[in-house]
């Protein structure tokens, strides 16, 4: 049997966790008063949800978890009045939507309510607190009756600090609906198709994307934020056939770093940002979530100053300014500034032993010592990244956003800003630091070693090195875009299915050994309260999901990001990129699903318009892409030289083992920066091993100057590459809004809600009238008789009768003499090509 609660609710049922009750676990009067008050505290949170309208039992929790749950269901008539007034309140604040405006009040109960919609309106009375007095109001969004006021599952565990009503209320969620699971996942096994009604689609691109009646199944079991999130990677997985039809073309030419590639990854990205900006707005109207910020409440958690009145709606709310909250979040700048500094060092100093160990040090147990680096950037950089996440949640709580959607977008950029660093750090260095300058670079830093470290490298040190210079390896680029594109596809679907399935294994028996509860004797057994027959397959699949972690969007959403930055960022290095997150992501699309149905806690259900932040994220990698882009082609495009005095030089530098004949007929092939590193070749040096390895002053010098110079016309290339992808961004947005949006069937509704808003008000005050009837009242004329009508307008208008004397329409007192004689329009006309 399922009775199919709509919340569950886990109750703490150790007396002394986060007891308000001070004092020692060990005394006897300060454990009864802490029994007593989770008595107290318990029997006032049954009391309270049964006073909002809920029903309420509860069961054992989980095992070892010494925990109680209470399941929760709302009663049908107060689902149906939040619905109707939650509709009535979307109208009126001209969210677009595709239903007919209604007619009368029971129009907008007359829509079934979705499963989906049913747990976001249970979950508001469960978490509200609409202040004492305040009257329920379709302007306001307030409730229609008594609610909880418990604390949101964001803000638990709580703490004494929150001095929370319930602290023994440790966590709520929605129990999973297995027969809409297991429906869901039996469809998308397979490839879905463009109709429900058929076994398969006439266009094959079809097949490569998730059908809209799909998504509007998910809408209605798991909310639009999740539909949203699936809608994203269906048209993301789609778009990427371009790409890698385009970059597969190249690869199999022969042509990286080619200008027409990097073009067509940039404009790639412009055209499917754009399109997306416009598939979501189309989207949101289907689901009626257009608009959606104009119904936004204050963010739970949110402080304002004191009270105010809206202007528009008159409705009382919080005071707050946007100049302390931007006050505030500039007095974070400095600690990210921080963290920014600690990882990009770390990630330099793993950078140079990487580069010791990998390409200079020869000795014996090399395998092993390559390993260090890669270690040491797994221990390092995530802690730095998950101590930032920390302080970041805690700078954005302390900036104190008003409304919900400012507060994830700000959580969004620090988060994403630091990952920026984490994830494509290294492929910066290798580009503009160890390719350009790793010649000069690695003997000084050799030269700067203590002396042992010094000798123990000397002994078995490459050859080039020995030979007085350091040749760099040309292809380290290519090697790591492709380890880290494939390495973080990898791990990422490790993360998100072995590691929750691990969890879900492991998590039992640890706690089990960490609250080793004492074992219970027969006459205990006999005694405790026993469970019905039917609920035992029930409870079982309800205490398996209390011990899952959270569903969290924002992590899919910022892995799709590093995964599309790699793409447009370093493209041109690695053509066939787009292909390998093709294939990732159609797996990646039914791992998800299976995450969130099996592996996840059921997400807790909230509308959603757009992907909020992340688009604007993507839109800032697309806009990065056209400088690194730009100045990678021209820094490393090969290009056909003749052979000259540096040919093998760069021969070796390039790795590549060319012939040169010696009348230098045949040309061979170079790029811009390798043609400034030969500008100044290092001669034969005297100096001890390490030292030697560092050239002259002057050939030092000359080099350097050639790529110093080289460096700085790819920045000039890369700076007029951002004006015009400023300039290509803005045409195709206007192109694809005249193609794609005027005149599709969303805009028609979001033109007829705000058409139909105005004109309801015009019908309740009497006012649909013809224009020329309109004008009559608006004057004042509406009352007059046909003569007096004849007389005014005989007369001339009226200056009293028709406004200030200022106004341009009641200057005219009379005709002038001037328009009462005859017109010579007609005789010069006719006068034109006559001759006397």
């Amino acid at each position: 049997m399922d009775p199919s609660p709509d919340f569950v609710l886990v109750f703490s049922l150790d007396p002394h966790y986060n007891s308000p009750v001070r004092g020692l676990p060990q005394d006897k009067g300060v454990k009864a008063k802490r029994a007593e008050q989770l008595r107290s505290e318990h029997s006032a949170l049954v009391t309270r949800l049964k006073t909002a309208g809920f029903a309420v039992q509860g069961r054992k929790g989980a095992h070892s978890t010494n925990s109680l749950l209470l399941f929760v269901k709302a009663d049908e008539h107060r689902v149906r009045q939040e619905a109707t007034r939650e509709r009535m309140s979307d109208w009126l604040h001209g969210l677009a939507s595709p239903k007919p405006s209604p007619r009368e009040p029971r129009d907008f109960a007359a829509e079934p309510i979705e499963e989906s919609e049913r747990l976001r309106l249970v979950y508001s009375i469960l978490t509200s607190s609409m202040p004492a007095g305040e009257a329920a109001s379709i302007r306001s969004s307030a409730s229609t009756g008594p609610v909880c006021g418990l604390p949101l599952v964001t803000q638990l565990p709580p703490s004494p600090a929150n001095k929370v009503e319930f602290p023994h209320l440790v966590d709520m969620y929605p129990p999973h609906n297995p027969v809409q699971n297991r429906l869901w996942l039996k469809r998308w096994s397979n490839l879905p198709t463009n109709s429900p009604s058929t076994t398969g689609s006439r266009n094959p691109l079809d097949m490569l994307t998730i059908p809209q009646h799909e998504l509007d199944d998910l809408k209605a079991v798991l909310g639009e934020r999740v539909a949203m999130y699936f809608a994203f990677l269906s048209f993301y997985f789609r778009s990427l056939l371009f790409p890698s039809v385009l970059g597969l073309s190249f690869w199999v030419l022969g042509l990286p770093f080619h200008p027409l590639l990097a073009v067509g990854f940039v404009g790639w990205s412009i055209v499917f940002i754009e399109s997306w900006r416009l598939r979501e707005r189309a989207i949101s109207v289907q689901w009626g979530t257009h608009g959606l910020d104009r119904v936004e409440q204050a963010r739970p958690g949110f402080k304002g100053e004191g009270k105010t009145v809206d202007p528009v709606t008159g409705v009382e709310k919080e005071l707050w300014s946007f100049r302390r909250t931007l006050t505030r979040a500039l007095a974070g700048v400095p600690a990210y500034m921080a963290f920014v500094g600690i990882l990009g060092a770390a990630i330099s100093a793993i950078y140079v032993v990487e580069t010791l160990l990998g390409e200079v040090y020869d000795g014996p147990g090399k395998k092993f010592l390559t390993l260090i680096p890669t270690v040491l950037f797994v221990t390092l950089v995530p802690q730095v990244t998950t101590v930032w996440g920390f302080v970041a949640d805690k700078l954005t709580n302390f900036e104190n956003h008003p409304r919900q959607r400012d507060h994830e977008a700000s959580l969004t950029v620090k988060t994403f800003a630091l990952q920026f660093v984490a994830a494509y750090g290294n492929l910066l260095l290798t580009s503009y630091v160890y390719i350009p300058f790793g010649s000069f670079l690695v003997p000084h830093i050799l030269g700067r070693l203590p002396s042992r470290h010094a000798a123990a490298l000397s002994k078995s040190t490459s050859s080039s090195l020995q030979s007085g210079s350091f040749s760099v390896n040309a292809s380290k680029l290519h090697t790591q875009l492709v380890a880290y594109s494939l390495t973080a596809q990898v791990t990422g679907a490790f993360i998100e299915i072995g590691v929750p399935f691990l969890k879900a294994k492991l998590v039992p028996k640890v706690q089990e050994k960490l609250h080793h509860a004492p074992a219970v004797s027969e006459k205990d057994k006999n005694e405790s309260i026993e469970e019905h027959e039917d609920e035992k397959e029930f409870l079982k699949r309800v205490r398996e999901e209390q011990l899952l972690p959270t569903a969290v969007i924002f992590g899919e959403y910022a892995e799709m990001a590093q995964q599309f930055g790699y793409l447009v960022l370093f493209g041109v290095v690695w053509p066939v990129a787009p292909i390998w997150s093709l294939i990732n992501n159609f797996f990646e699309i039914r791992s998800d699903a299976f995450k969130i149905t099996s592996q996840m806690r059921r997400p807790i259900p909230s509308r959603e318009a757009s992907i909020g932040p992340w688009l604007e994220v993507l839109g800032l990698i697309s806009y990065i892409s056209a400088i690194t882009a730009s100045s990678l082609v021209y820094l490393y495009q090969p290009r056909a030289t003749v052979p000259g005095s540096a040919a093998h030089y760069l021969s070796n530098l390039t790795h590549h083992n060319v012939s040169l004949p010696a009348d230098g007929s045949v040309p061979f092939y170079t790029t811009r920066l390798a043609t400034a590193q030969s500008a100044s070749l290092p001669p034969a040096s005297d100096a001890p091993l390490l030292m030697g390895a560092l050239p002259p002053a002057h050939g030092s010098f000359v080099a350097l100057d050639a790529i110093k110079s080289t460096l700085l016309t790819a920045a000039v290339v890369a700076l007029a590459s951002s004006h015009a992808y400023l300039v290509l961004r803005a045409l195709t947005r206007w192109l694809l809004t005249r193609l794609a949006w005027d005149g599709s069937v969303a805009s028609d509704l979001v033109r007829r809600r705000e058409f139909e808003l105005k004109r309801a008000w015009m019908d309740e005050h009497g006012m649909r009238l013809t224009p020329n009837e309109m004008a009559r009242r608006a004057l004042g004329w509406a009352e007059e008789d046909a003569d007096e009508e004849n007389k005014r307008e005989g007369e001339g208008y009226k200056v009293e009768a028709v406004g200030d004397p200022a106004d341009a329409a009641a200057n005219v007192e009379g005709l002038p003499e001037f328009w009462k004689r005859n017109e010579n329009g007609e005789g010069l006309v006719g006068a034109v090509g006559k001759t006397e």
